[in-house]
């Protein structure tokens, strides 16, 4: 491409320990991009948040990855004047697409409205994504996740693989309002006892070469979409659900917004999960991790039974999805739209919503012809129209105009 087409481009991240593989894929595909001649800046770091702010207000192109909104704004916040005084354009990525008390979705919209973001790139079907953001002023871009196909590559075959069906996700929060990929979860982990089939199915985290070598030496795995049915603009229900939990008495909560957890980012990964597990021994728990301390059916009969779902279909396809196809893995996932790029069937083995068919998918499932046909459909999808230099492509036609 002639150097004259590049954008020049400021990219805004936050790295600090963490095991969301999905940022630091979008950081390598903006600086391998023959689009974009990128500077990234690490918000956390101090002196990188410093020299972003010399460098924003002069930009041809800003982008904020996910990183900068998923879990606090509190890093961006601090560039917000330096955004509102920019001379070129201002590209939002939202991270977390689903209402949390301690990252509410309403702040996220209040920030690009402040800073006059031109665009938001979402991760949800583009007419949700257009309703959720209505009103900030930015133009709504569909950006899901995508393959990175340079780490998530098919290395071993399915025959050489020794986990028939593996998994790895943290168990959903009371405050989606659905617990359908818990449901899924703990279905599968006790398939193994029942069939005979090998499963390795939890609740932690891998770094990326790690989740990338896991997937490879699965046959199957397994999942749902991400987000929530229940999706609003201004959080009222999960702020309503927190302050229910807050005065249920019983357990100190530890608030996911507070100095303490924000203190926490700053610490290893390794000794992050060893706090984790010692406040299951404590009478102080997290308020993300309060699984056992409050019933789900209690939460969904109190908060939920009587709310309409959102308006439009506010669930999403994951990074995970990409992963698991690019490593040839074939996927069991519930029935869903998946931001119409899988297709039932074809591209995962479809689960109905009550599980009801859960036999009958094990069982087309241990059929290595069939098994490998649904990876192979949508190993072959990714590669050709679902890598991140096809979404990079893509974002310099939208936001060049050409």
């Amino acid at each position: 491409m002639p150097g004259d087409c590049r954008i020049q481009t400021v990219l805004l991240t936050v790295e600090y320990s963490t095991r969301s593989s999905y940022y630091l894929d979008w950081v390598d595909a903006f600086a391998s991009s023959p689009y974009f001649t990128v500077s990234c800046y690490n918000l956390f770091n101090r002196h990188q948040r410093s020299a972003a702010h010399r460098v924003v207000e002069e930009a041809e192109l800003v982008v904020a990855l996910h990183a900068c909104s998923a879990d606090t704004l509190d890093f961006i916040k601090l560039l917000a004047t330096a955004l509102e005084s920019r001379r070129g354009r201002f590209l939002m990525f939202i991270g977390n697409e689903y209402n949390l008390p301690w990252a509410p979705l309403a702040e996220k919209r209040a920030f690009v409205q402040k800073v006059n973001a031109e665009w938001v790139g979402t991760q949800l079907p583009l007419d949700t994504g257009q309703w959720l953001y209505e009103g900030t002023g930015a133009r709504v871009l569909a950006l899901p996740h995508a393959l990175n196909d340079e780490v998530f590559r098919r290395d071993k075959t399915d025959k050489s693989r020794r986990i028939d069906i593996g998994g790895r996700s943290a168990h959903y929060p009371v405050f989606l309002g659905d617990d359908e990929r818990n449901r899924v979860y703990d279905a599968f982990a006790q398939i193994g006892v029942q069939t005979g089939l090998r499963v390795d199915i939890d609740g932690s985290r891998m770094d990326r070469p790690g989740w990338a070598a896991f997937l490879n030496d699965c046959r199957g795995t397994i999942g749902t979409e991400a987000g929530s049915w229940y999706l609003e603009r201004d959080d009222r229900t999960v702020l309503e659900i927190r302050e229910y939990i807050r005065t249920k008495g019983g357990t100190r909560m530890l608030r996911a917004d507070g100095i303490i957890h924000a203190a926490s980012r700053h610490l290893p990964f390794e000794v992050k999960e060893w706090l984790k597990a010692l406040l299951k021994s404590l009478p102080l728990q997290h308020e993300a991790m309060h699984h056992d301390l409050v019933d789900f059916n209690e939460i969904e009969e109190r908060f939920f039974s009587n709310r309409e779902r959102c308006p439009t279909y506010s669930k999403c396809i994951s990074s995970r999805h990409f992963d698991a196809a690019g490593t040839g893995t074939c996927q069991i996932l519930l029935r869903g739209r998946y931001n119409d790029i899988l297709e039932a069937d074809q591209h995962y083995i479809a689960l109905d919503p009550g599980l009801g068919n859960i036999g009958e998918v094990v069982e087309r499932f241990r059929d290595p012809t069939e098994r490998c046909q649904v990876a192979d459909a949508a190993h072959d999808l990714m590669h050709q129209k679902h890598t991140y230099r096809h979404r990079l492509a893509a974002l310099h036609q939208m936001v060049s105009g050409s």
